[in-house]
């Protein structure tokens, strides 16, 4: 792709974006941005942009700037909805994701894994990382966990295998991206306020194998509904794993993990719960068609610690486990994590309201949470989808949640903080939010062990 003098607009400032400006400016693009936000809010990024000379609109987005574009990047999170987006695009001006615009710059022969699904791409790709760098390889992990793609698309060649986490928004922009190794997770509603439906979310997801040849793999969920509707449609080798067919797949016969001719015994797993039994199948899959050392692949399994933020255990409280699932966004995630932890559950959970229903919740919910804490943006749509059966508090901030918590607390009690919506209500993302819930519940420990 030749950018010497094309007209390129980016479409949102943070992080993503102000790598996306800085590569297009190194080959003599012609860059303007347009961000939705007002100016005072994105000030520092709009002073760095100005000392770059490039135009920057503010406040909205204008049909007269995203017509002028020869091609559109899209952060991350940008709605392809959105008016003068769906307008560039019927009048031929290409839109793209930063992905694809990095994978247009990236040797094609260079091995690249790519992770996709509604929960656990993280730990699954950072686990896929793990095991390949202690086979010897230097692995870069990145696009929608760290460090964006585009940020080393002029320098990928200091990697020997490129693994990729990627959410619906960057796969819905690709058109050409096609990575060596495709993994599908799992695909439920999620994302529904930025998607037009929950159809369009589930395409976005299967694009991560639009492009794939003969010659790759797809390794894929074996029994999950909406995944099996796009089977037919999947090119490449195929792996399903979970309750695929023996002898085809990989599978999990409740103590380890076997692969064809090698078994994976389990004993001594850090990570909860069997959502993360199937993301250690999809690892193991994706390491061994990379041709990893089964021996090293088990060490690396069993050595990986359960990442911040995921169902992660903080301590107890007058005899009650409590722990950390800030990274729950989706009530997918949160379902995994209750399935996960033994009763009576105190739940604290609530946030910015997707779009999402919660209704797939209930059941699990009225068998195993004593007790409801909501707070955020969705708290009374929870209330109205999930509340009746079970004991259920509003709360207007996260403090007052854990403090409502704390009155109703009782030796063996597990409390489970998984809110099943995104932090952007409240907080700046789901980091800041999970902090700020181990901050309140290491005080109260404190402040026990003092006696006071």
């Amino acid at each position: 792709m030749e950018l010497g003098d094309r007209k390129m607009l980016v479409v949102g400032v943070g992080k993503t974006g102000i790598e996306t400006v800085k590569f297009l400016l190194k080959r003599g693009a012609r860059v303007s941005v347009s961000d939705s936000s007002p100016v005072e809010k994105i000030a520092e990024q709009a002073g760095m942009l100005e000392s770059w000379g490039v135009k920057l609109e503010t406040g909205g987005h204008t049909r007269e700037t995203f017509l002028a574009a020869d091609t559109i990047v899209l952060s991350p999170g940008v709605p392809f909805g959105i008016a003068p987006v769906r307008e560039a695009i019927e009048n031929g001006v290409e839109v793209i994701s930063e992905v694809e615009l990095a994978s247009r710059f990236i040797n094609k022969d260079k091995p690249t894994i790519a992770v996709t699904g509604s929960n656990g791409k993280t730990t699954t790709s950072t686990l896929i990382a793990r095991i390949l760098e202690k086979n010897g390889r230097n692995v870069f992990l990145g696009a929608n966990v760290g460090t964006p793609l585009i940020q080393i698309a002029d320098d990928y060649d200091r990697y020997d295998v490129l693994v990729l986490e990627l959410s619906s928004f960057q796969l819905q922009g690709i058109e050409t991206f096609r990575p060596d190794v495709s993994v599908i997770l799992n695909v439920s509603p999620n994302h529904l306020d930025h998607h037009s439906s929950f159809d369009e979310y589930a395409e976005s997801k299967m694009k991560i194998f639009s492009n794939q040849t003969e010659r790759d793999w797809c390794i894929y969920k074996a029994d999950d509904e909406v995944i099996g509707k796009y089977v037919p449609r999947i090119r490449p080798r195929k792996i399903p794993f979970g309750s695929g067919p023996d002898g085809d797949g990989i599978s999990y016969d409740g103590r380890g993990i076997k692969y064809g001719d090698d078994y994976y015994g389990l004993e001594g797993v850090k990570l909860p719960g069997y959502h993360n039994v199937e993301n250690i199948m999809a690892a193991i899959a994706a390491a061994t068609v990379m041709g990893c050392d089964p021996r090293l692949i088990h060490e690396a399994v069993i050595e990986f610690d359960p990442l911040p933020h995921r169902i992660e255990y903080i301590g107890e409280i007058k005899g009650a486990r409590f722990y950390n699932d800030s990274k729950s966004t989706s009530p997918g995630a949160a379902l995994r994590a209750l399935e996960s932890l033994p009763p009576p559950i105190i739940l604290i959970a609530g946030g910015k309201d997707k779009g999402v229903g919660f209704e797939p919740l209930r059941g699990t919910i009225e068998s195993k949470v004593k007790l409801m804490v909501l707070m955020g943006e969705s708290r009374f749509r929870m209330e109205r989808d999930l509340g009746g059966k079970v004991g259920t508090l509003l709360a207007r901030s996260l403090e007052e949640a854990v403090e409502k918590t704390l009155e109703n607390l009782a030796p063996g009690d597990t409390v489970l903080f998984s809110p099943a919506c995104s932090s952007f209500d409240m907080f700046r993302s789901y980091e800041e939010r999970g902090r700020r819930y181990k901050e309140l519940v290491r005080n109260i420990q404190l402040i026990q062990s003092k006696g006071l």
